[in-house]
């Protein structure tokens, strides 16, 4: 396995390939980085997965598939890029440690046998004198296998604030801000210390590890990489999903705001960085009043008696996956009792309880208002006159139940003209303004639903309380500028999981048999409600709104 031929290293690949598919069903591009001026690490860059020279490594392929394995846990799971700027270097290296403790955490929670394989390369080291790089050794050792007990008071703390439980089974850094904080505490004590730290001598370890240049947002303070790679160091950060933004986009803007976004590519696979751009805008107005909507009187009565034990009581919750309460959360103890089965680490959130102090959920409604919503639908009206009729029943119905949301349209004309239009945000009242934008919808366009999603997610995770999106389309993601019918629902798909990582939770009423196969793929099965009788829609969004189902 020494060898560091042309030969062996296809072989290696050929194995890597499908072992990585097997994983996450991902498939990265695999190159191995020139033996001459090598880096001395795996990376990551737009070009795909670099590993070093096979021949450098003492453990073989085991080693090539620990590598691999990590590197595509930061596709999977590393869903954020870090701003670094006022980090110090120890700060840094620790909040690389920590997301690494934290990806391989998740793989290994899903695939117990990772945590195996990592483990092999993993060493404690035994020094007269403790150094920083030592101590982060065995700190990693500590947060990767929940057995090793380390005797030293920095790295027990580093377990501590890694971990809600002392048997290391219930993750408790989960979000950035939850990160950068813990390594900041950790590198602080490091500096009060006074231990020594050379950040451009440093190399990550263990050493199957790769350099962390993923995970760092591009600037210019960064340590410069070797000359041959520094064009994919600097892009690296391509991969990774954007970061958590502030919302430019207030309830009373009246202006076009125009944002980025990237897109998955199936093919590569890989995100295309700054792909899509998104109109959002407020809806144009008709000509209605909200008077005009009191023909729909007696419906709106029919809708909520038909959907009126559904709805809970204002500002109160069902809590679930808690670590206490007066019930039992079936779906969390079935999955614990089978964790436990499989030899897995069990959550051991497993009851549920009502709870006063939570904010009310916030819910999105998003209406596709492609072309395809203008043909007609039972009754002779189109489909997007009846998806208009039921949003507003709906939003009648959820600002009745005291609930906050918004409802929002999209269409797209290529990529660099996704129209969202925002009818009534989250702080509007449903009044003559409202109910204007939402009759002024048209049918246009095409359907670029990842674009709109993550859009959408953006808007949706800057609200309060639990955070769910109901979508109602009548077809599958499809544009001008896309020929491959799979390259759409794929970046849906990956748009969805990026909502979820975000405690966004996402709904489809499907309004077409022939899409059923697609929304499934998209959302998931559970997450897609196909209507056998459009006239149905009102209390099928309703209901949707007003339990996520």
């Amino acid at each position: 396995m020494g060898d560091a031929s042309p030969q062996n290293w296809d072989r290696t690949r050929s194995r890597l390939s499908p072992y990585l598919r097997s994983l996450w069903n991902i498939a990265p591009v695999l190159l191995q980085t020139p033996a001459v001026n090598a880096p001395p690490r795996t990376f990551l860059s737009p070009l795909g997965m670099h590993l070093p020279n096979l021949s450098a490594q003492p453990h073989g392929q085991d080693w090539y598939e620990a590598a691999a394995a990590h590197a595509a846990a930061h596709l999977v799971f590393s869903n954020h890029r870090f701003d670094v700027s006022g980090l110090s270097p120890i700060t840094q290296a620790l909040l690389g440690l920590f997301e690494d403790a934290r990806i391989e955490y998740l793989a290994a929670r899903e695939l117990p046998g990772l945590r195996r394989l990592w483990l092999r390369f993993h060493e404690t080291p035994d020094l007269p004198e403790p150094t920083f790089e030592g101590l982060m050794q065995r700190l990693a050792h500590a947060l990767l296998d929940p057995s090793y007990k380390d005797p030293h008071p920095w790295v027990q703390k580093g377990v501590r604030l890694f971990f809600l439980d002392e048997a290391g089974e219930v993750l408790a850094l989960r979000q950035p801000d939850e990160l950068r904080h813990a390594a900041s505490l950790l590198g602080n004590d490091i500096g009060q210390s006074r231990m020594q730290f050379n950040p451009r001598a440093y190399a990550v370890v263990p050493a199957y590890r790769d350099d962390n240049s993923f995970l760092w947002e591009a600037n210019d303070k960064q340590p410069e990489a070797p000359m041959d790679v520094e064009a994919a160091y600097d892009d690296a950060a391509a991969f990774a999903p954007p970061p958590p933004q502030e919302m430019p986009i207030d309830d009373a803007a009246t202006e076009a705001v125009v944002k980025r976004y990237r897109e998955w590519d199936r093919l590569v696979p890989a995100y295309r960085p700054d792909w899509c751009a998104v109109n959002d805008r407020p809806a144009m107005r008709a000509g209605v009043k909200v008077d005009d909507a009191a023909e729909h009187a007696d419906l709106l009565q029919r809708l909520h008696d038909a959907v009126r034990l559904d709805v809970p009581a204002p500002h109160r919750v069902r809590l679930k996956r808690q670590p206490d309460g007066d019930e039992f959360d079936l779906d969390a103890l079935i999955e614990a009792v089978t964790d436990r089965r499989l030899g897995h680490a069990a959550d051991p959130r497993i009851h549920q309880r009502l709870s006063t102090s939570r904010t009310a959920p916030s819910t999105l409604l998003l209406l596709d208002t492609s072309a395809s919503t203008a043909k007609a639908a039972d009754g002779g009206r189109s489909v997007l006159a009846l998806t208009r009729l039921s949003a507003l029943l709906c939003g009648m119905a959820l600002e009745r139940a005291g609930r906050r949301h918004a409802i929002h349209a999209f269409s797209s004309d290529g990529r660099h003209a996704v129209h969202y239009e925002r009818v009534k945000h989250f702080d509007q009242a449903m009044d003559e303004a409202s109910v204007g934008r939402l009759m002024g919808l048209q049918s246009r366009f095409s359907t670029r639903l990842g674009a709109a999603l993550r859009h959408a997610t953006l808007l949706l995770s800057a609200q309060p309380g639990p955070r769910r999106l109901v979508l109602i389309t009548d077809g599958e993601p499809h544009d001008v500028d896309v020929h491959d019918p799979k390259y759409l629902i794929e970046d849906a798909r990956q748009a969805v999981r990026e909502g979820a990582r975000r405690d966004v939770a996402m709904f489809c009423i499907n309004l077409s048999r022939a899409a059923e196969k697609q929304a499934r793929t998209i959302f998931g099965r559970p997450a897609v409600h196909t209507l056998s009788d459009l006239e149905a829609l009102p209390v099928a969004l309703t209901r949707a709104a007003l339990r996520g189902r």
